[in-house]
């Protein structure tokens, strides 16, 4: 039996009102997260789950908050009977927790990794500051062949948060090719097994959106396996629900900053690397800019870096905030990635090699 059980450091994943720390292990095992003595079990219906080898336990923000540390517990499963299974002695590995601070926040925002994170986590202590929030905005695997693909999303997490602060997730196009691409929402954050959500950390409300593939689901490459239009028209009735509920969401008591988070920059319908959907697009664009009015929008895609302000050359259809396209991988030798500090007047945005 190995020493640690965990291939990596847990990834505390924000997720609408509540934390979903996810860990990958090496061994059949039941899991659980203890915060301030309580235990937040991964069960299915209140049969601890050990025949998977990711983890997931929902912990409400607050307590985590509070609390500012957590212990994972592993119980290694000896053998599972119908009557008296066997678990050997419980571990326990703790882990300190820095929730996002009110002032000066360090956001660190990565893409399009496809599968390699050696030089995008360097890219990350090029920033020279205690990241504070990590994104990861897909395209992070370079396809989803197998679930082992998804690995690279925490090697990443790992590698910049070692399980000790916050990080937001999102799915890209790369991300829906392969054969465990049907599979991946249980590898990563989701709410109600939908990529797309709001979600809550601090002083900033942030929106989750998932443009889903770039190209039409007739397109040849496909071969017929997917069904996205129908999966962004739900979005837009999501965002509306949203907007329906701005009390509760982006006006809610404490919000001092609103971000999208997407892979596809959708507002860049004229010069990014896909032109589909402009009527749904045109929409959402349209909703954000009349109602939530975003401060920042993340993207990635480009596989390149720059800052698109209203009214600037890429903006297609009347963005509302500045867009920030924050990756650019370059082959195995090097990566770019985005640094945000949230100061008292304008965000400070870098671009950092490593």
């Amino acid at each position: 039996m190995p020493k640690n059980p965990l291939l990596f450091a847990p990834a505390v994943f924000v997720t609408g009102e509540n934390y979903n720390i996810y860990a990958r292990v090496r061994i059949a095992c039941a899991f659980a997260v203890d915060v301030d003595g309580k235990k937040y079990y991964d069960h299915s219906n209140g049969v601890k789950r050990t025949s998977t080898s990711i983890h997931c336990v929902t912990v409400p923000r607050e307590a985590l908050d509070n609390a500012k540390k957590y212990t994972v517990v592993i119980e290694p499963l000896i053998i599972r009977l119908a009557y008296r299974s066997q678990f050997a002695h419980e571990q326990r590995y703790d882990f300190d927790f820095r929730p996002v601070p009110s002032e000066d926040i360090n956001i660190y925002h990565i893409a399009d990794t496809h599968g390699r994170a050696l030089h995008a986590i360097r890219s990350a202590s090029s920033f020279g500051k205690r990241i504070d929030l990590l994104i990861l905005n897909g395209d992070i695997v370079n396809s989803s062949e197998r679930v082992s693909d998804f690995d690279t999303i925490y090697r990443l997490a790992d590698g910049i948060t070692h399980g000790n602060c916050p990080v937001i997730c999102s799915r890209g196009n790369h991300d829906l090719r392969g054969r465990a691409a049907e599979k991946m929402w249980e590898y990563m954050p989701s709410v109600n097994g939908k990529t797309y959500f709001s979600l809550r950390t601090g002083n900033i409300w942030a929106l989750v959106l998932d443009c889903a593939e770039d190209k039409d689901d007739s397109h040849e490459e496909y071969g017929g396996a997917n069904c996205c239009h129908e999966f962004r028209v739900e979005q837009t009735e999501y965002i509306k629900k949203v907007i329906a509920n701005a009390a509760n969401e982006y006006e809610a008591d404490g919000v001092r900053h609103k971000f999208v988070i997407v892979h596809n920059p959708f507002t860049h319908l004229d010069h990014a690397p896909f032109d589909i959907e402009r009527d749904i697009y045109n929409e959402w664009t349209a909703l954000l800019r009349e109602h939530i009015k975003p401060e920042l929008i993340f993207a990635g895609h480009y596989h390149n870096c720059f800052v698109s302000k209203p009214g600037d050359d890429f903006d297609s259809n009347g963005q509302p905030c500045p867009v920030i396209v924050g990756s650019k991988p370059e082959g195995r030798d090097a990566f770019t990635g985005c640094g945000v500090s949230l100061k008292d007047k304008e965000p400070e945005i870098g671009f950092y090699r490593g």
